[in-house]
């Protein structure tokens, strides 16, 4: 046991507890990577905790002590803690673990959502994206009724939060999984998903084939890192694509309205010639006080 490691959950946990309630949210991140030697995510959702440990080149006799030692930090019983082992590759969001992941509801804001803690690599709820969906919300209600695009959408949080707000949003994905998951997280908010559109598709692929009538008042822009399925026709790289399809999104794009685009890739480069405008850094505000710099970059590309 170490009281370094100990001490630094304890005196997170108790300062993210009133940030929490504040926000307010019952999900959100008690202690990420903080310590170099000590390559662990502690994640709370409700009452139950998602642990994370990222395989490194060293012993890892930390297995030996740390979830018992969360557990009790925490005060909760032993299937309540969810252990995953992480190793560091691309393209595993949509890497399936067990059959066995029962679901939990979560809330964020006036809105709640469903996340599996075991199922998936990921949980069903990007948390370090909070504050840009709350922002959305805001744009939606500045403008009245309105067209969302959700692109990437996962399992629908940002089309949620867009469609409370009062727009009629088309969430586009890979996964009919997620697909699936985002139409359950708007009946879990009592939105009616038959008024919105669900689209399972190649976004690569589909961007280009929409008609350049622009349509979309905001667009949200969040892809992986990497990605390869089956059901692609090649790969999705953020870094060589992310020009391409910030211009494909700008032709779908209103007069007055916005691009979102965010990316979690540490080592990304913007291609600031992929457009003629601005595009401006918001990154600041949109990483949350549970996270720390570095989780995500994200943009604000305003057309004129």
């Amino acid at each position: 046991m170490d009281p370094t490691f100990e001490n630094r959950v304890i005196k997170r946990l108790k300062h993210l507890r009133k940030f929490a309630a504040k926000w307010p949210t019952n999900a959100f991140r008690v202690y990420g990577w903080d310590i170099p030697e000590f390559p662990w995510n502690v994640d709370v959702y409700d009452d139950q905790i998602h642990l994370q440990y990222f395989q490194k080149n060293h012993t890892d006799e930390q297995l030996d002590w740390v979830p018992e030692r969360i557990q009790e930090i925490f005060d909760v019983e032993p299937d309540a803690v969810h252990f995953k082992e992480r190793h560091r590759r691309f393209g595993t969001q949509y890497e399936k673990l067990t059959d066995d992941g029962l679901e939990y509801v979560v809330d964020e804001g006036p809105h709640k959502f469903l996340v599996n803690l075991d199922g998936y690599v990921d949980t069903g709820l990007f948390m370090d994206h909070r504050n840009l969906r709350r922002e959305v919300a805001k744009e939606v209600k500045r403008r009245g009724a309105c067209k969302v695009l959700n692109l990437f959408s996962y399992t629908g949080a940002f089309s949620v939060w867009a469609a409370a707000a009062g727009a009629t949003v088309t969430s586009a994905d890979l996964s009919n999984t997620y697909l699936d998951w985002a139409v359950r997280n708007f009946i879990l908010n009592k939105l009616n998903a038959q008024k919105h559109d669900f689209i399972r598709t190649d976004i690569l692929r589909w961007l280009p084939q929409q008609n350049k009538d622009a349509v979309y008042d905001i667009i949200i822009l969040d892809p992986p890192t990497w990605s390869r399925s089956k059901k692609m026709e090649g790969e999705m790289d953020v870094q060589r694509d992310h020009a391409f399809m910030l211009r494909q999104c700008w032709n779908l794009l209103r007069p007055g309205g916005v691009i979102y685009f965010s990316t979690n890739y540490t080592g990304f480069v913007l291609d600031k010639s992929a457009l003629e405008v601005e595009m401006k850094e918001i990154t600041k505000w949109t990483v949350p006080e549970d996270f720390k710099k570095g989780i995500h970059r994200a943009f604000e590309i305003r057309k004129p």
